[in-house]
């Protein structure tokens, strides 16, 4: 990350040193989290509903598009739980594929000179029951955008659609968004696309998912109701502390009329002692003398409220239950 002097025209204030990471940049880039910043949607209650329930089914199929043959193994002989997967989909799947794996479902007896027709059978089920699971998320999905398209009468362009190709022998997926040739698990050589299935699932891509695990959509919808005041902003800087550390900082703010400087951070949990005092050391160290927190949390207590005070720290909570004229009363330019 390279650093650079903040200073703009019109302001006499001490220039600090700002740089934004990579990785930041490039999920702010990505057209799909655009779409979803330009709804201006994203303190909206039904909104920060529908983003959520994708999210979840978002993963869930991320968890499939990188799913490996030694995590089928894994759990139709070992175990439910493997801490390095997205555990909730894989007890889900672990439910399904043992009933794939039941004796009723397999046409093959097990013995052991025909143990690899058996794993095979076995894979066969499996195989289809992750299909299935896809198709299962993939309608989920779409039902959740399109009831909300109707409910608010807007047209939402946020899902990234991804092509999976099957083998039709076996049901494995053979690859992502591009035809492979390949010799399928069930030995059958694919050589060509008709030998596929094909079926597309929509979902939201990687950078949409870092943008609203990571809560970059918070800083976001914060920068708007800021702007809203005529403010300027910056969203997601780390800026350069006397210490020599780089603090990062949610938004960073100028209020053009009273030559004034203070600095945020979007909290979407409950605000404790520990993040006031950490909040108040990065202002110390990058020379910044008034905060706000803004939190989803609905109930602050008096004592964090007392203690956020002591540091010329305001908190705005229930972020996300309030209308846009309260949060902006809320907000003071000195």
């Amino acid at each position: 990350m390279k650093v650079k002097i903040h200073n703009p025209n019109g302001f006499n204030l001490p220039p600090i040193m700002i740089g934004k990471r990579k990785y930041r940049i490039n999920i702010e880039e990505d057209q799909k989290v655009k779409n979803i910043i330009n709804t201006k949607l994203l303190l909206n209650n039904d909104f920060n509903k529908l983003y959520s329930k994708i999210l979840e089914k978002s993963k869930a199929v991320v968890f499939y598009f990188n799913f490996k043959e030694d995590d089928l193994k894994h759990i139709l002989f070992i175990s439910p739980i493997k801490k390095n997967l997205y555990e909730e989909e894989y007890i889900k799947l672990y439910t399904a594929l043992r009933k794939a794996r039941h004796p009723s479902r397999i046409r093959i007896k097990y013995n052991k000179n025909n143990e690899e027709k058996y794993l095979l059978e076995v894979r066969k089920n499996s195989y289809k029951a992750i299909k299935k699971r896809l198709k299962d998320l993939n309608r989920q999905i779409e039902n959740y955008i399109n009831h909300f398209e109707q409910k608010k009468g807007i047209d939402l362009n946020i899902l990234s659609s991804s092509s999976v190709y099957f083998c039709k022998k076996c049901n494995k997926i053979l690859s992502i968004d591009k035809f492979k040739q390949q010799k399928c698990i069930c030995e059958e050589e694919i050589t060509r696309v008709s030998q596929t299935e094909q079926m597309p699932v929509h979902h939201f891509n990687q950078n949409v998912i870092n943008f609203l695990e990571y809560n970059y959509w918070l800083e976001f919808a914060i920068d708007y109701i800021l702007k809203r005041k005529n403010l300027i902003t910056l969203i997601g800087q780390e800026v350069l502390g006397n210490s020599g550390v780089c603090h990062e900082i949610d938004n960073i703010v100028y209020c053009p009329n009273e030559n004034y400087r203070f600095f945020c951070e979007c909290k979407n949990s409950e605000v404790k002692e520990s993040d006031i005092f950490i909040f108040s050391g990065k202002m110390i160290d990058i020379g910044g003398n008034k905060g706000y927190i803004f939190t989803t949390s609905e109930n602050v207590s008096d004592k964090i409220k007392r203690l956020a005070r002591s540091k010329n720290i305001d908190i705005i909570e229930n972020v996300l239950n309030k209308d846009l004229n309260s949060l902006l009363n809320e907000i003071k330019e000195v």
